[in-house]
């Protein structure tokens, strides 16, 4: 295996396992249920990058054939999870649909491989990642409200990593074109090596950035919200609590024991209302 291409899968491990552990972190703090796909995702990718390691190491041509073949599945199925969890953020999924079109595709992968050929189930994987990629650019933006509601300033980040990845897609044809192997993983072409995987390099971490960003966008637009509800309702209460002293006050004309009661709850919903203003101005 090239050493470039070794150090870029080596890189490729690094940055999924931090985005594993950022999942997880985010999973034990929110027990939202799609941080599980995306904890599935960023396992299933950091096993996708062991296996042309592992591939190099076979004498078997076949074994390396399905190594490399693990790999592709991997790594459209955790492209997959991926993009399952970040559509929740837009849309209900439905479950059966999406667990039916990873089990049709993993089956359709091996039956090519085992009963066609290597190369034609490459090809196969290599359609799904861009079926994949269109679906990414097309499918929340439909849900133009939820969409735009969610996604906030982060939509840079989100266009930014498909403009990224799209860069690769030329670099994969001329790399089919030129008679490269899959993964230039035995290539001695820097240049080529370099266009192939720079742009997956940069999606990879722009992906973490984007589920980073997208969390804390709506996060912080939650607090906000809550901010604005309760101060709002507070703010309702203290006034009705203040015009009914005033009330009892002009009507019911108390004793003096008792306006001084009234006067001090009217005192403390003034205090209380310069508090709700600085928890607004926040």
């Amino acid at each position: 295996m090239n050493d470039l291409v070794l150090l870029c899968l080596i890189f490729f491990i690094f940055v999924r396992a931090i985005g594993l552990g950022i999942s997880l972190d985010f999973f034990y703090d929110t027990k939202d249920r799609k941080f599980i796909l995306f904890i599935l995702c960023w396992i299933i990718w950091f096993l996708a990058a062991l296996f042309p390691i592992f591939s190099d190491l076979v004498e078997s041509n076949n074994l390396k054939e399905l190594f490399l073949i693990i790999n592709a599945v991997l790594a459209v199925l955790g492209g997959l999870f991926y993009l399952w969890g970040l559509f929740k953020y837009f849309m209900n999924m439905s479950f059966k649909i999406m667990i039916s079109i990873i089990i049709i595709f993993i089956f359709t992968s091996f039956f090519l491989f085992f009963l066609i050929n290597y190369s034609l189930s490459i090809l196969f994987s290599a359609l799904i990642l861009n079926l994949t990629l269109i679906c990414t650019y097309f499918v929340p933006p439909l849900k133009k409200k939820d969409f735009k509601k969610y996604i906030g300033k982060s939509i840079r980040w989100y266009y930014s990593t498909i403009i990224m990845f799209s860069i690769f897609l030329p670099t994969s044809i001329i790399n089919f074109l030129l008679g490269e192997s899959y993964g230039l993983y035995d290539s001695e072409n820097t240049l080529l090596i370099m266009l192939n995987y720079i742009p997956i390099i940069s999606t990879t971490a722009m992906l973490l950035v984007l589920l980073v960003h997208l969390e804390y966008s709506i996060s912080t637009r939650k607090k906000f919200e809550i901010k604005d509800k309760y101060s709002h309702n507070l703010g309702n209460i203290m006034q009705v609590i203040y015009s009914a002293s005033d009330i009892i006050k002009r009507i019911i004309k108390p004793d003096i024991n008792e306006e001084e009661k009234l006067e001090l709850i009217e005192k403390k919903c003034k205090e209380a209302a310069k508090l709700i203003n600085e928890i607004r101005n926040i």
